[in-house]
């Protein structure tokens, strides 16, 4: 994985392939990487689309864990959402929402935990 590049993931017209290097690479890797655009965020976290040659762009909202590490630190995770969120117009709220399976004007969490 550490001899994977953004170039040769880009450029590798097998899709699945292309798909195999990206999970190796790892998705918040070739976000960052590759220049994904910022869409939206807020404070529910920071919603990414990278267009991706001859697929599905890959879209994903940065969340940060609200629970501190050991160290004092807060953890952060990347989860995928389906590439309609990458649109104008959708939110990082409307992206996390969905994955709890909650309409966005419902998702209204109290405390996280």
């Amino acid at each position: 994985p550490e001899a994977i590049t953004c170039h040769q993931i880009e450029s590798e017209s097998n899709a699945e392939i292309r798909r195999v290097l990206m999970e190796r690479y790892g998705h918040d890797r070739y976000l960052i990487d590759s220049g994904a655009k910022k869409l939206h965020s807020d404070d529910f976290g920071t919603l990414y689309r990278k267009d991706v040659p001859d697929d599905e762009p890959l879209v994903m909202i940065k969340v940060v864990n609200s629970t501190k590490e050991p160290d004092g630190t807060f953890k952060d995770y990347w989860l995928r959402v389906p590439p309609q969120f990458g649109e104008w117009g959708c939110t990082a709220k409307s992206a996390v929402a969905w994955t709890f399976d909650v309409p966005e004007l419902e998702y209204a969490p109290l405390i996280e935990t």
